[in-house]
């Protein structure tokens, strides 16, 4: 290919006389070599026969007209007529504009904290309990196996090259054999693509479906960047309710409602970011069924994937062998590692419907964009995947569960707070503000995110950003001694903000 790069300007020359100065040009080429001239052929076949038609038509009209080649094509360059489409002079200032689709990129969590950050006490240390970062406190780390599987990958030497869009085929091989469900079909290395981060697993899936006019579902709360890549693809975002009351579950009565024809997709989350759910089998089953009876394929983000309390996370393609499901996870949160930045994609089709849709090939020319994620990680996967032991699973699951308990017995002593449906697993709780409890704030979940941090410098994130207004996400990554110090300040300013008439509730032990 560098070759054929470093002669272009020569292999776009026409041949000369409609044939005229062939012979050299062959020979030109036979001295090459075989191999290279069927390569250059190949690649510049289509602008060699545009170019030489093209001279070739200027000759004979020339010959016509009784005019000499050389002549006339001294003319038609001082004139322009080799360029019949060339563009309006352009003027002589800059034009640099930005593309209308990336303008118009919003990130609600963005937008929102934006308005907050920087506003902290000065006075006290600054406490997070926003960024959904497994990693951010060091009790949790990944694994030692981990680690070393990718030094070595990087030592070896054997993995600095590029990789195929797809990914690499052990790679591939390792999550397919990881990721396969009961009462389907085995995954086989064609089912899965490797990309960088679930974020862009998921922003394949949402453009590979999205076509033009075309609508997903969104589970309301839900992770903002669904509704970000929806806008950024053109698709209509429309959004389905989940029930606070009831371990935060599909409203599937609300979800029939939202489906049209133009559905392209229902993207269901579980676990669950923002709200902590984990969906039993039956709930999952009554999900896929919904998609089943409209015909509607499934976007499952399994990011967070077994990070269940009670161990009874179901995935969606093992709920149902009729609803086709595009599965997104990567390392970055049951394996304790987002800044590694390795994601897939797992296609459980049903019956042929993805693939007589073209979706495998459309996911391939998406990878094909950004040629995957880092080649050593990429080599160190079927390591990780064959070594992370159960004891190390189990670890994190305990860990993160006694923050999880702090987090629910804390917040259901404070006043003007409570927890609609406890956490079941991956690291997120969602607290809601009583109506009428705080002072000047009520059930404004900006507005207690915006105070809490300047008065206390505990940072959360308010509902709004994950269309929940009312309430507020904690991360519980965080250890239990940090979880303490953090609801020590909160409820402090929840009593300095209660409403006098507010019956006071127990303080917490």
């Amino acid at each position: 290919i560098s070759l054929a790069q470093s002669h272009r300007g020569e292999l776009l020359t026409p041949a000369g006389g409609c044939g005229a100065s062939r012979s050299a040009q062959d020979a030109r080429a036979r001295a090459r070599g075989p191999a290279r001239d069927k390569a250059l052929a190949a690649m510049v076949s289509l602008g060699q026969a545009v170019a030489e038609e093209q001279w070739c038509s200027r000759k004979r009209a020339r010959e016509v007209a009784g005019v000499d080649l050389a002549d006339g094509l001294l003319t038609d360059i001082a004139a322009g007529a080799d360029k019949p489409d060339a563009p309006a002079e352009r003027p002589r200032k800059w034009q640099v504009r930005c593309g209308e689709r990336a303008m118009g990129i919003k990130n609600p969590i963005r937008e929102i904290m934006d308005t907050i950050a920087g506003k902290e006490n000065p006075s006290k240390r600054m406490i997070s309990l926003a960024q959904g970062d497994p990693t951010a406190y060091p009790h949790l780390r990944p694994g030692e196996n981990m680690v070393s599987a990718v030094a070595s990958a990087v030592a070896g030497g054997m993995a600095n090259g590029y990789q195929p869009s797809q990914g690499s085929v052990s790679c591939r091989k390792a999550v397919a054999d990881y990721f396969s469900v009961p009462g389907r079909a085995p995954l086989k290395p064609a089912d899965v693509f490797m990309t960088l981060g679930c974020s862009e697993a998921l922003s394949h899936c949402v453009a590979a479906l999205a076509t033009k006019g075309s609508n997903v579902l969104l589970p309301r709360p839900g992770f903002c960047l669904y509704q970000v890549l929806c806008e950024y693809h053109g698709v209509e975002a429309r959004f389905y309710d989940l029930l606070p009351d009831q371990g935060w579950e599909v409203d599937l009565d609300h979800l029939r409602t939202m489906v049209d024809d133009r559905t392209c997709a229902i993207l269901v989350n579980n676990p669950s970011n923002p709200c902590g759910a984990v969906y039993s089998k039956a709930h999952t089953t009554d999900i896929l069924r919904v998609a089943e009876s409209l015909c509607v394929p499934v976007i499952a983000d399994e990011v967070y994937a077994e990070m269940s309390f009670d161990g009874q996370y179901v995935a969606c393609a093992a709920a149902t062998t009729k609803v086709p499901v595009l599965s997104v996870c990567a390392l970055s949160k049951r394996w304790l590692a987002p800044g590694w930045r390795l994601g897939w994609i797992t296609v459980h089709d049903a019956d042929g419907i993805f693939a007589s849709a073209g979706v495998p090939e459309t996911l391939l020319k998406l990878c094909q964009v950004s040629l995957g994620p880092s080649a050593p990680l990429q080599a160190a996967l079927p390591e990780i995947l064959r070594t992370t032991s159960a004891q190390w699973y189990s670890n994190v699951l305990r860990a993160l569960k006694e923050s999880a308990d702090c987090c629910v017995r804390r917040c259901s002593a404070i006043p003007g707070l409570e927890v609609a449906s406890e956490p079941r697993g991956a690291m997120y709780l969602m607290v809601r503000l009583q109506e009428g409890a705080l002072q000047g704030i009520g059930t404004d979940d900006v507005a207690f995110a915006r105070q809490v941090l300047q008065e206390e410098s505990i940072a959360v994130l308010p509902g709004q950003c994950f269309n929940a207004p009312g309430f507020f996400r904690v991360v519980f990554a965080a250890p239990p001694e940090v979880l303490e110090d953090a609801f020590d300040r909160i409820e402090e300013f929840c009593r300095r903000h209660l409403v006098a008439k507010q019956p006071p509730r127990p303080e917490s032990p």
